[in-house]
């Protein structure tokens, strides 16, 4: 069976900074899936977590490309005890036709991107959650639409995670790495990040990419103050945390990210309050989680941005 497609569409996973930090390879009908550790980032990632959460994004991409070619797919995570490099071996199955379900997110792979810009005054239809509610449970994750008390927790949150993150020189090193110095075919190009219009802000602090955690507020405009947008912020965890559910998050993060694309939506990371421990216990503790947060998203109807390269797969 040719498993170059395959390949093809997990390395259109979504990755910290784009970083895409795996290697993928093929032995007969067999795919592998292994963790980049040249990849992984240093100051942001120390623990390996996001990097697991990426290439668990690419099991689950990998996953229902298989099963858009009409095969059956079993997914063994964490294989070998003694390999710790190997996230996922994928055995391609007997002949299985895909559901009308797994066909539209196999088609939407190619095509979902992060929209870092604003979003439509639309409410996320409630199926939609619904449907990544169920799959991230299947998967042994939880999901949760934040209120609008919990989303006011989080602006804290996110505004003193970046504060401190800009204060360090390293997150600056890093961010330049994978912005301005990037590889032509890896990280965050330019036109990934863009401006806002003068008349829209976000309430929600969204990563400065320059790494001097600077936001528009809607108080800025001495004229008329701006539009304030409110999305739709979802949050997915787990009730452990380790390698094996940073994985299982990553899958639920990848299958969410294509239904969300699938129904015309777009998305983004909201990784500053999860990028450190810090955050991520800051979080627990505001908002009185019964378990790890491990992913958070704004969700909403985008106005469309150029995708992120790519680079090229083993």
């Amino acid at each position: 069976m040719e498993l170059d497609v395959v390949l093809r569409y997990a390395g259109f996973a979504p990755s910290v900074h784009n970083t895409q930090p795996w290697r993928l390879t093929t032995k007969g009908d067999v795919v592998e899936i292994r963790a980049d550790r040249t990849r992984q980032l240093t100051f942001l990632d120390p623990t390996g977590r996001q990097l697991h959460v990426s290439c668990g994004a690419a099991v689950e991409f990998a996953r229902l490309a298989v099963r858009d070619m009409g095969r059956a797919c079993t997914v063994e995570v964490l294989p070998e005890p003694h390999d710790a490099d190997l996230i996922a071996r994928l055995r391609v199955g007997d002949d299985q036709p895909p559901t009308t379900l797994e066909k539209a997110l196999a088609d939407a792979i190619p095509r979902r991107y992060t929209d870092r810009g604003p979003y439509e005054d639309r409410a996320v239809p409630p199926e939609v959650i619904d449907d990544i509610a169920q799959h991230c449970g299947e998967l042994g994750v939880w999901l949760r639409a934040l209120t609008r008390d919990e989303r006011s927790s989080l602006v804290l949150v996110l505004a003193d995670a970046e504060a401190a993150e800009a204060e360090d020189p390293r997150y600056a090193e890093e961010l330049v790495r994978w912005t301005t110095g990037r590889e032509a075919d890896e990280g965050i190009p330019a036109e990934a990040t863009p401006s806002w219009p003068a008349d829209r802000v976000s309430d929600v602090p969204l990563r400065d990419f320059t790494g001097h955690a600077a936001h528009p507020h809607a108080g800025d405009s001495p004229d008329v103050p701006p539009g304030v947008e409110r999305d739709t912020i979802l949050m997915l965890g787990t009730g452990e945390d380790h390698a094996g559910v940073w994985i299982a998050a990553g899958r639920a993060l990848g299958w969410a990210l294509l239904r969300i694309a699938a129904a015309g939506l777009s998305a983004q990371p909201l990784g500053q309050a999860i990028d450190l421990a810090a955050g991520r216990a800051r979080l627990r503790r505001e908002l009185d989680l019964v378990g790890h947060p491990q992913f958070l998203l704004r969700v909403g109807y985008g106005t469309g941005q150029p995708s992120t390269p790519r680079h090229a797969c083993d």
